[in-house]
Formats: structure tokens, sequence, C-alpha cells
């Protein structure tokens, strides 16, 4: 879909698309970290000027999603498995307080959704469906954000998860952890249901611990073996 007069005809300025497609792009993985960014094959490939393209970039820096290589110019950042241990130390602070405030507001409604999604992904996991798993991941913290009700909570959480998205693949490759990650949601389900709040943001911290524990040591892993390959 090529630009017309600096927009698209899905409404979106050049740069907006190609910023957002970028985005996209990176935190689910399809642009792998240590990409290079290289802004006239961009160009090429959004149908755009290198304007729209320098712009998209800069916003994704700012974002600390790309970064500027001395030798290789624009990539796609590869953050070190400290980076990610505190970005995982923030996103359990703020899911666990997500899952307390949801405790007490959650509707029969919010708590079906929950439910419906738990079983779907023991579905997909028993029929392999990897890509599925992932989704309902996702859908299911999104279900507790908006139960919790607090816009400026989840606002502060969504960069945050937007990082984490870049990992959320690792835990499911596994079907040791990905087994504890749907016993860890139905723990976080019962204690929504029975609507305490201590013991959904103790399930939650759980949860968040485990993920982070079982990523960063996947990281480490990845990192030793390229060193001594």
């Amino acid at each position: 879909m090529r630009t017309t007069n600096g927009g698209r005809r899905d409404g979106l300025q050049s740069s907006e698309y190609v910023y957002r497609s970028l985005k996209e792009q990176i935190v689910s993985g399809s642009l792998a970290p240590d990409t290079r960014l290289i802004e006239l094959a961009i160009a090429a490939e959004f149908g755009v000027s290198r304007t729209p393209v320098r712009e998209a970039l800069k916003r994704l820096a700012a974002e600390n999603l790309v970064l500027a290589d001395p030798a290789r110019g624009m990539v796609v950042h590869a953050p070190d498995a400290r980076e990610i241990d505190d970005v995982f130390v923030l996103r359990e602070a703020l899911d666990a307080l997500a899952a307390r405030l949801a405790a007490h507001r959650i509707t029969p409604s919010e708590l079906g959704r929950l439910k419906v999604i738990v079983d779907s992904m023991a579905e997909s996991i028993e029929a392999g469906r990897r890509e599925q798993v992932v989704v309902a991941n996702m859908r299911f913290h999104d279900v507790i954000y908006a139960a919790a009700g607090n816009g400026m909570l989840e606002r502060l959480a969504r960069e945050l998860r937007e990082f984490v998205r870049r990992f959320t693949t690792l835990p499911f490759a596994s079907p040791h952890r990905v087994s504890h990650v749907l016993d860890e949601h139905r723990a976080i389900v019962a204690a929504l249901e029975a609507h305490d709040p201590e013991a959904a943001e103790l399930a939650s911290r759980a949860h968040l611990s485990a993920a982070r524990e079982y990523i960063v040591r996947m990281q480490l892993q990845e990192y030793a073996e390229k060193a001594l390959g």
C-alpha cells in the first residue's frame, strides 16, 4: 500500500504508518534484536520517502526499541539480561497492583472472560498451537488490567508490557514452563473469583517472578552459547 500525498489509504500519515508497522514487528519478534534498519530499504518496502522513515526511527529510538550503532547504523535494540530483569521487576509490581485492584472490582462478565481465555489456552497447549497460546496469554493480562479500572496504571504498564512482549514466546517453547504458566493463571483467577486482594497480588507476583527467572535464564544461556560459538 503506497502513499499518496504524504498519507496512506488507511488514513494514517506515512511516518505514523511506518512507525506502527516497525514497532509491531519489533515487539512481536518479527524483527529480531540486532537487526540492521536501513532507511533506504525500509522506504522502498513501504513505498515512502526516507523522511517519514527517519521520523519513525527517531520515535522508536526514543522508546529504546532501536539504537544507533557506530559501526552498523540503526539496529533493533538487543536488551541484555540485566535490562530484562529490571523491566520484569517493575512489571511484577504493576501486575500485582492491577491484580489487587481487580480483586475488588472485577465483574462476573470479566471473570467469565478470564475463564474462557484460560480454557482456550489449555486447549491450544494440548493442540500445540503456540501462537494461540501467546495471544491467550496477552488477552489474559489485558482483562485483568481492564478490571483493575485504573487508567493511569494501565498507561504506565503499557510500555513495559510491550517490552515484555518481545520475550513472551520464550516460555511457550518449553512444555514444562507453559504448563506452569497455565497453573499460575488459574491461581490468579481463583483469587480474583474469591475477591481476595492479598491472594490475587501474591499469585500475580509468583507468576511474574517465575516468568522473570525463566526468561533471564534463557537469555543468559543464549549469550553464553554465542560466546562459546
